[in-house]
């Protein structure tokens, strides 16, 4: 007969020694002070850095020159709540609607390059409150062409994610169900896009 065996829980550490700095950005750069516990459960490229014979982890400092400072700020909200904050905060920081849907955009290219698919999908969904909370009904009788994510968003989108994944799913189906015309926004959209869009 076999026994229940109670799960073992870790309690966390927040000593000095349980904290790991990153430091985003070249020019000027900011400097997050993380529980390593935290984002390495999240995030497989955190762990990764975090583990073996890397210097982040003598000196535990992980450096994201390449990565824009109020981006990771979005991804740590997640790690550490499980949410983005969306509202007046959010719509302060990026008062225009495109700039929040490529903010978001980037947001989930970052989660990507991290490994973390939970913030991902907090991504995904965001995205998808953000964009159905600003547009009218998708309608043939309606303009959403505004509302939905420019050429840019697209393109940065599938530059950056892989064949199939749900950022891409999103974009194509986004402009499928919307049934307006984005080939007037074309040049420069990678044919990807264009493939997913009449599967």
């Amino acid at each position: 007969m076999a026994t229940n065996t109670p799960k073992k829980v870790a309690v966390m550490s927040y000593s000095p020694s349980s904290f790991l700095t990153v430091r985003v950005g070249i020019e000027n750069p900011q400097e997050f002070l993380l529980h390593e516990a935290m984002v390495c459960a999240s995030s497989k490229f955190f762990r990764r850095a975090m583990n073996g014979d890397w210097a982040e982890k003598a000196q535990r400092l992980v450096k994201l020159p390449e990565d824009d400072q109020k981006i990771f700020a979005l991804y740590v909200n997640i790690v550490c709540t499980n949410e983005i904050i969306i509202g007046s905060a959010f719509d302060q920081d990026y008062p225009n609607h495109q700039y929040r849907i490529f903010s978001l955009v980037k947001l989930y290219v970052f989660a990507e390059k991290v490994q973390d698919k939970e913030a991902k999908n907090k991504t995904i969904e965001t995205l998808l409150h953000c964009i159905t909370k600003h547009s009218p009904v998708f309608a043939v009788d309606k303009d959403v062409k505004g509302f939905l994510p420019n050429a840019v968003a697209v393109q940065l989108m599938y530059e950056n994610s892989l064949e199939g994944s749900c950022g891409r799913r999103l974009m194509a189906d986004l402009w499928c169900d919307a049934r307006t015309d984005i080939l007037n926004e074309s040049e420069g959209i990678c044919k990807d896009f264009f493939v997913d869009l009449i599967r």
